[in-house]
């Protein structure tokens, strides 16, 4: 029999933090204080305000913009309160009527520097939901930022994190440098440059950087998860659980620090406290494919194969191009007796990706077991010419070859 990996999904499930738009300080949003109402309209429009930015800063969200749509129903050419919208929807993750309402105030006002760094923000996170794989329209809203702004350091630092993204590495280092020559106590800035530097291999730059960030802001929970990351990749789980518990506790809703530290309590044995956090990560992010195919992969495990196959088709739902989850769904399925179905999940992991070595494996199993000798041998010799770290198909083409 083939012993199968069901979870290749589970340690290739880390996420690598302030390279998106989730975690980073990015929907700033500018505050008039020179305004001078002179009649109770007014005044009733200033307490609405002033009521959505405490909700906004409290981490209110939802009724933070029921008080600024409440400001936009009286005043919709009111600046400030169209780049809090933005920063509203930005942290609803409703990214094009973000786009929207900086659209808005950039039609009243064509310089306004913040309004394009929170679009390339957004722009940035639609084009990682939708993997479109660049962030071209992203670099160029921030560069408009700078230009418009040099001495942005904000938009500096994610210009940079955008770089990173793409590859270019001296590019990322120079702009968060920059970033931080304008800023030295900018966090993120510091946790980017972090990242820049473990990319590179270059770990205890990269601590540095984290602990630099945390000196400057102790409750800044992005690090304290970055810091974990470092410390769960180098084996150290005690203390990559202790981090990642720091993070949650700064920030409750901070979905890849649950995932991560569900993870840890995985790698620990600890199984009933990973789904905790896995199901934790889905209440602040419903759509978080990886924290379905996380909780996925426990069920499967622990033979509750209903909710492994659930949750399978939730992860996929998802996120389309989830390789791993194809390939587990259809174990799942076979495991069922559903072996068509199975087969159809491998079908289409191999569809995204031709050598994946899991796939081609159990595909061949099921060519084997219904006899069919030569598709089982075609897909154990696929396997092999891209990885020889599987036994299965070693073995079964031994067997194959025995027979003939």
């Amino acid at each position: 029999s083939d012993p199968r990996q069901q979870q290749l999904l589970m340690q290739s499930a880390r996420v690598s933090y302030n390279n998106n738009g989730d975690h980073q300080r990015d929907s700033s949003y500018g505050v008039s204080t020179e305004l001078a109402p002179s009649s109770s309209n007014a005044t009733t429009e200033e307490m609405l305000m002033s009521v959505a930015h405490q909700c906004y800063k409290s981490g209110d969200f939802r009724q933070a913009l029921d008080h600024s749509k409440a400001v936009y129903d009286r005043n919709p050419m009111r600046l400030d309160n169209l780049l809090l919208l933005g920063a509203i929807y930005y942290q609803l993750h409703e990214f094009d009527l973000c786009i929207a309402k900086n659209e808005e105030a950039l039609r009243i006002d064509r310089k306004f520097a913040e309004c394009y760094g929170n679009m390339a923000n957004a722009w940035k996170c639609v084009l990682t939901l939708q993997e479109k794989g660049n962030i071209d329209v992203a670099i160029r809203y921030y560069l408009v930022a700078i230009e418009l702004r040099p001495n942005f350091a904000d938009a500096w630092s994610n210009l940079g994190s955008a770089y990173m993204r793409k590859g270019r590495l001296t590019e990322a280092a120079q702009c968060c440098r920059q970033a931080l020559s304008l800023n030295p106590h900018l966090v993120d800035a510091h946790s980017n440059l972090g990242n820049l530097m473990k990319a590179q291999g270059l770990v205890q730059e990269a601590y540095n950087c984290y602990l630099e960030a945390l000196r400057i802001q102790p409750t800044f929970a992005i690090a304290w998860s970055n810091l974990a990351g470092l410390f769960m990749e180098s084996g150290d789980l005690s203390r990559s659980l202790q981090y990642y518990k720091e993070a949650v506790k700064l920030k409750p809703t901070f979905a890849d620090a649950y995932l991560n530290l569900g993870i840890v309590y995985k790698a620990l044995g600890m199984a009933a406290e990973a789904v905790v956090c896995y199901q934790r990560a889905l209440q602040s992010k419903p759509d978080y494919a990886l924290a379905y195919g996380n909780l996925a992969s426990i069920y499967y495990e622990q033979g509750n194969l209903d909710m492994a196959i659930n949750h399978y088709r939730q992860a996929i739902t998802y996120d389309t191009g989830f390789l791993e989850a194809y390939n587990n769904l259809g174990n799942a399925l076979k495991d069922s007796g559903k072996v068509e179905e199975a087969i159809h999940c491998y079908r289409q992991c191999l569809s995204l990706q031709p050598s994946h070595p899991q796939a081609l494996t159990n595909l061949g199993n099921i060519y084997m077991e219904w006899n069919m000798m030569a598709a089982a041998a075609q897909c154990y010799k696929a396997t092999l010419s891209v990885t020889t770290g599987l036994s299965a198909p070693f073995n079964n083409l031994a067997i194959i070859y025995k027979q003939q």
